[in-house]
């Protein structure tokens, strides 16, 4: 991931619910990332999503926090407010508890937006608490990945 942003000037930025900073720890750690990895911002409440990342009220109302929709307004609004190329936003619920009959314990949201457009997805992973914001770190790192390569792709390269 380092080459890709090196080698394209490109810039990156996380906006984080489930996850907590966790994916912006994960991307810091690797030594040059300073070069390309403007921050992240853990928008873990409601209120943050909309006065920070610019997520509307209605979005949230009509398909709930834990959703596509609502992961691809956070990441979009991530690119806006930190003027970066590329933003990863996760949203989900962890548990024990907070689930219900229809968003369980263990759904988690994932987006990707850039000068592509935006990309999500949805999953339902299992394990404790920390088992599912673990899971949500390693495969919201694979989304990247593979959006960067899509996006490598699509320029030819």
């Amino acid at each position: 991931m380092t080459d890709f942003f090196n080698d394209h000037d490109f810039t990156l930025g996380t906006a984080e619910s489930i996850t907590g900073g966790a994916i912006a720890k994960a991307i810091s750690s690797v030594p040059g990332s300073s070069r390309y990895f403007k921050g992240g911002i853990v928008a873990y409440a409601t209120d943050v999503k909309c006065s920070v990342l610019h997520v509307g009220i209605s979005t949230i109302e009509k398909y709930g926090v834990v959703s596509r929709e609502v992961a691809e307004s956070m990441a979009i609004g991530c690119r806006e407010v930190m003027k970066v190329d590329f933003a990863i936003a996760t949203t989900g619920i962890a548990g024990p508890s907070g689930g219900t009959e229809k968003v369980p314990v263990g759904t988690v949201c994932f987006s990707v937006a850039g000068p592509h457009g935006c990309t999500s997805w949805i999953h339902y992973l299992e394990g404790n608490r920390s088992e599912v914001v673990d899971s949500s770190v390693d495969k919201g790192l694979q989304y990247l990945k593979e959006s960067l390569k899509s996006f490598t792709a699509s320029l030819g390269r």
